[in-house]
C-alpha cells in the first residue's frame, strides 16, 4: 500500500511505497548491469580492453545509478500503480532513462575531454547501448507487475461464471470500456470482440478481434452467442442508440452503456463508468460541445446567484458552475430541505464560497435587500411554478411566483446593475394554452423590457422538457412501473421535445455568455418524441412486454396541455449563432411596451383571487394565449371564513 506523503516544513516529500522501494533496488541493479553489459558488448567481453575500461571507469557506475534513480524519483515512477501500466507509463520510463543518460554521459564526456588522465577516451556507442538496455530492464521490472497482476485477477475470477460480451464502440470510449472490463473481472463479462465503424474487420484492439461494424450487430450476436452488448458510444444520438438496443434485445442480449458526453462534461461520471441502459440514453441527442474556456473566463471570480436552486435545473446549474470557480455562489430557494440536499450533492468547491439563501422571491423587500448586500455579477433565474394542471387550478399562484417573483428579481438585479441575467423559459410559453406557459411568456417580455431600458445583456433561454426533472413524465412512469402499472398517457399522439438536464444546463451557460441585451435564445431540441413510444421503451428496458406485462392506458388530455409543443412564435425569426445548438430569435419590441404597468395590475388581481379578470388580463398581455374553456380536473379550494 502506498504511504501518504509526509510534510516537512509545509512541503510534501515523495515517499515511495514498499513496492517502490523494491523497485529502487531493482533499478540500481539494472543501472549497473546495463552499463557493464553495454561495455562488454562494445569490447567483446571477456577481453583485455573490456577489463581496462571497466577498471578505469568503475567510479562512473555509482554516479550513473544515482542520476538514474534521481530521474525516476523526479518523474514519480515509484508512485505509480504498475498493475495498470499503459503507454503513458512506458513513455515516462523512456523519458527518465534518456534524460538521466544525457545528464550523466554529458558530465562523463566533459570530464574525459578536459582531463589528461583519461587518455583512453570513452566510446559513444556504450552510452547508446546502455540507454537502450536500461529502458528494457526498467520496463521489464514494471510491466512484469502488470502481467502478474492480470494473472492474479484471472486466478481469482476463475471460479466465476462469465457472460459472453460484445463491445460496440469507436475510438477512446471502446478502449476505456475494454480496460474497465479487464480491470474488473467481478463484472462477470468476457469480451468476445468489438464492432467498430472506424476499424477494419479482422484487426485486433487490445488483443480482441474487430468482428465488423455496427450494422453487423444482429449477425455477430447470433454467430458468437453474445449475451451482453456494451454500447461504448457516448457521442451517438438517441435514435441510433434506440435502434441498436432494439436489435440487441430482439436477439435476447442485455444492453449496457457508458455515459453520454454531456454527463462526462458535466462532471457527473467518468467516461468508463459502465451501467445499465436508461431511458435518458434513448433520448439523448448528438453531443453539443460548449466553449468551456469562455464559460470559465466569464464566471471565474464572480458572484453568481441561482434562484430555484433546489430544483432540477437550478441544482444542475450549481453543480456545473462550481467547476468554474466563482468567488461566491448564492443558492436561493424557498424549501430548506431541497437546498440542504443540493448543497451536500455539490462536488468539491475549489475555494468557492457557497451560501444557502432561504427566501421566497415574492417577498420584494427581502429580494432587494439580498441583492443590495451581495451584489451578484450573474443571475440565473430558474425559480418557477411549472406544473401545468395545478396552475390551471390556481392561476393566482402561477402569477405571483412566475410573474411578480420574476419582476422582483429583475428589479433587484437592475438596482445593483447586475451584469448578466438569464431567465429560464419553456416551450410552453409559445402560443400558450396554459396559465403556466402564459406566465413564462410574460417573464420573457419582462426580461426583454428590462434589457431595453438598462442596455444590459439580460436574456431568456427557452427549451422543452428536461428528462427526469421533478414532476415530469419519466419519474411518473417509473413510479407507475414500480406499482405494476398501468403507465398513463394523455393522448396516443401527444409529443414533446426532450433534453437531458446536463446538456440543457451546458447550453444555458453557453447562451449566457453569448447574450446581447434583449436576446431570446432557443435550444435545438431535435425531433419531438411521442410519449406513447417513450412509455413502451421504458417498459421494455425493464425486461417487460408493453402488450402483455404492463398496460399503457390513455386517460385524456388534462387542462392546459397541448398535443404538440412549439419552439417559435409566428412573429419570431430564428437566427443561427456561433453554436449550432443555440438559435437567437428576434421579436417585435412593441410587445413589451407597457407590460410592466399591466403586470402590476395582474399582481393586484392575483392578490384578490379574481380569476376571471386575471385570465382576461393575461390574454391582453399575451394575445397568443388561448385559455382552457373546460373546467379544471382538480377542484378549486376556496377558504371561506365562518
Amino acid at each position: 500500500m502506498t504511504e501518504r506523503p509526509k510534510a516537512r516544513g509545509g512541503v510534501q516529500t515523495r515517499s515511495p511505497s514498499l513496492r517502490g522501494r523494491h523497485l529502487i533496488v531493482f533499478d540500481a541493479l539494472a543501472a549497473i548491469i546495463s552499463w557493464i553489459a553495454a561495455l562488454g558488448l562494445r569490447f567483446d567481453a571477456p577481453s583485455e580492453a573490456f577489463v581496462t575500461y571497466l577498471v578505469a571507469f568503475l567510479w562512473f557506475v555509482p554516479l550513473l545509478a544515482a542520476v538514474r534513480l534521481a530521474a525516476f524519483i523526479w518523474l514519480r515512477l515509484y508512485q505509480r500503480a504498475w498493475r495498470y501500466a499503459s503507454v503513458d507509463e512506458l513513455v515516462a520510463v523512456v523519458l527518465a532513462v534518456v534524460g538521466s543518460s544525457v545528464v550523466a554521459y554529458a558530465a562523463l564526456f566533459a570530464l574525459v575531454l578536459t582531463t589528461p588522465v583519461f587518455a583512453l577516451g570513452f566510446p559513444r556507442s556504450v552510452a547508446i547501448t546502455d540507454t537502450v538496455l536500461m529502458i528494457a530492464l526498467a520496463g521489464a521490472w514494471r510491466f512484469a507487475l502488470r502481467i502478474s497482476g492480470i494473472g492474479r485477477r484471472g486466478a481469482r475470477a476463475s471460479d466465476k461464471k462469465f457472460e459472453r460480451a460484445l463491445v460496440v464502440g469507436d475510438g477512446a470510449a471502446a478502449l476505456a470500456t475494454i480496460r474497465e472490463l479487464q480491470a474488473n473481472p467481478s463484472l462477470g463479462l468476457a469480451v468476445s470482440g468489438i464492432l467498430a465503424d472506424d476499424l477494419p474487420k479482422n484487426q485486433r484492439l487490445m488483443g480482441l478481434p474487430v468482428l465488423g461494424a455496427r450494422e453487423d450487430l444482429q449477425a455477430v450476436i447470433r454467430r458468437h452467442d453474445v449475451r451482453v452488448v456494451l454500447l461504448a458510444l457516448p457521442s451517438v444520438d438517441g435514435r441510433t442508440l434506440r435502434r441498436l438496443v432494439r436489435v440487441a434485445e430482439g436477439e435476447g442480449a442485455r444492453c449496457l452503456t457508458v455515459p453520454s458526453i454531456a454527463e462526462v462534461v458535466a462532471g457527473r461520471v467518468l467516461m468508463n463508468a459502465i451501467r445499465e441502459i436508461e431511458v435518458e440514453d434513448l433520448l439523448r441527442r448528438s453531443p453539443s460541445r460548449i466553449d468551456l474556456q469562455l464559460v470559465s473566463d466569464s464566471l471565474r471570480d464572480t458572484c453568481v446567484l441561482i434562484t430555484g436552486a433546489g430544483g432540477s435545473i437550478g441544482s444542475e446549474l450549481a453543480r456545473q458552475i462550481v467547476a468554474f470557480r466563482p468567488r461566491r455562489l448564492l443558492l436561493l430557494g424557498r424549501g430548506e430541505n431541497s437546498i440542504f440536499e443540493m448543497i451536500h450533492s455539490l462536488p468539491p468547491t475549489g475555494g468557492t464560497e457557497v451560501l444557502p439563501v432561504i427566501m421566497d422571491i415574492r417577498e420584494r423587500r427581502q429580494v432587494l435587500r439580498l441583492f443590495s448586500q451581495t451584489r451578484p455579477d450573474v443571475v440565473f433565474h430558474a425559480a418557477a411554478h411549472k406544473h401545468v394542471t395545478f396552475m390551471e387550478t390556481y392561476p393566482e399562484e402561477a402569477v405571483t411566483v412566475n410573474v411578480f417573483g420574476t419582476a422582483n428579481v429583475i428589479d433587484a438585479a437592475q438596482s445593483v446593475r447586475t451584469g448578466r441575467f438569464v431567465f429560464i423559459s419553456t416551450d410552453k410559453a409559445v402560443n400558450p394554452t396554459s396559465v403556466m406557459g402564459t406566465t413564462k411568456r410574460i417573464g420573457e417580455l419582462l426580461v426583454r423590457e428590462a434589457a431595453r431600458t438598462s442596455a444590459l445583456p439580460y436574456t431568456a433561454v427557452r427549451f422543452g422538457n428536461v428528462l427526469s426533472s421533478r414532476g415530469s413524465v419519466i419519474p411518473l412512469f417509473r413510479q407507475q412501473l414500480a406499482r405494476g402499472g398501468p403507465l398513463t398517457i394523455t393522448d396516443p399522439d401527444a409529443m414533446r421535445y426532450f433534453m437531458t438536464i446536463p446538456e440543457a444546463v451546458q447550453l444555458v451557460l453557453q447562451a449566457a455568455i453569448m447574450a446581447e441585451p434583449g436576446d431570446t435564445f432557443v435550444l435545438d431540441m431535435g425531433e419531438p418524441v411521442r410519449i406513447a413510444e417513450l412509455a413502451r421503451d421504458l417498459i421494455e428496458l425493464h425486461g417487460l412486454d408493453p402488450e402483455e406485462d404492463i398496460e399503457v392506458q390513455v386517460i385524456g388530455r388534462r387542462p392546459g396541455e397541448k398535443l404538440v409543443e412549439e419552439l417559435y412564435l409566428p412573429s419570431e425569426r430564428p437566427e443561427p449563432t456561433a453554436h449550432d445548438a443555440i438559435r437567437r430569435v428576434r421579436g417585435d419590441d412593441r410587445s413589451t411596451t407597457g407590460v410592466r404597468e399591466r403586470v402590476d395590475r395582474l399582481t393586484a388581481l392575483a392578490d384578490a383571487a379574481d380569476r376571471p379578470a386575471l385570465i382576461r388580463l393575461m390574454t391582453e398581455i399575451v394575445p397568443e394565449y388561448t385559455p382552457e374553456l373546460s373546467s379544471p380536473s382538480v377542484p378549486r379550494i376556496d377558504l371561506i371564513q365562518s
